[in-house]
């Protein structure tokens, strides 16, 4: 299946109509753990010169684990809660999913796993690392549907399903900059109560399209390494 992404944002923008506070809740609720742990470091960087390094450390520290057991997790939820969403008015406590599969601690350890990847290879290059963003862009909506993927699996579909679309995901990711520009001036409230949930709406329709287009491969009975693996 073909996508483009003014199809993606329409039909992005009927399932937040027919849930729209769940959707600006689940986006607010993934934000603020995400935001808190981007927040803290900032402000350790601001005051560095006034705090013990042992406290600064610390806290560090505290944050990165963080990061890994809960804000990794409550991103395949806020993945679980919107491609849920799609098909009828979803719970804002899908996003809790991850925490409640029975499968949390793979959740925990394939997540990191991605972030270790991007990360070695951005130190290796930028560009090598923007492209294994993509490229792995996919494995937490592949564990918010698969909670009990292995992690080869859930990486190697990810790279099959992205694979020719990276670029497009990328000037999708682009087209909404307007929106975040214009989120700042109005003190972030645009950006709760509409860009974020819009993006993860739209990324959630992207997901679909492209599930659909990997199983519908494998059905045709074509090679991907990871023959036969279902959601």
């Amino acid at each position: 299946m073909v996508w483009n992404r003014i199809d993606l944002k329409n039909f992005a923008k009927d399932s937040m109509r027919k849930n729209y506070g769940a959707c600006v809740l689940a986006a607010f609720l993934i934000s603020l753990v995400l935001g808190l742990d981007a927040g803290t470091l900032s402000q350790l960087e601001d005051f560095e010169m006034y705090i013990p390094e042992g406290i600064t450390v610390t806290v560090s520290w505290m944050t990165l684990l963080i990061a890994i057991f809960a804000g990794n997790v409550f991103t395949v939820g806020c993945c679980r809660f919107f491609v849920e969403n799609r098909e009828y008015r979803a719970p804002v406590s899908k996003v809790f999913h991850g925490f409640q599969s029975g499968h949390y601690t793979n959740a925990v350890w394939i997540m990191f796993l991605r972030d270790v990847k991007i990360v070695l290879w951005t130190f290796l290059f930028v560009i090598p690392g923007i492209v294994k963003t993509y490229e792995y862009r996919m494995v937490p909506y592949i564990l918010a549907d698969q909670p009990d993927i292995s992690a080869r699996d859930a990486f190697a579909i990810s790279r099959e399903m992205m694979r020719g679309q990276k670029v497009d995901a990328w000037i999708l990711d682009v087209s909404f900059l307007g929106w975040w520009f214009a989120a700042t001036f109005t003190c972030g409230l645009l950006g709760i109560f509409w860009t974020g949930p819009y993006v993860h709406a739209t990324n959630a329709e992207l997901y679909a399209v492209l599930r659909e287009n990997w199983m519908r491969k494998q059905n045709m009975g074509q090679s991907y390494g990871t023959q036969g693996e279902t959601f």
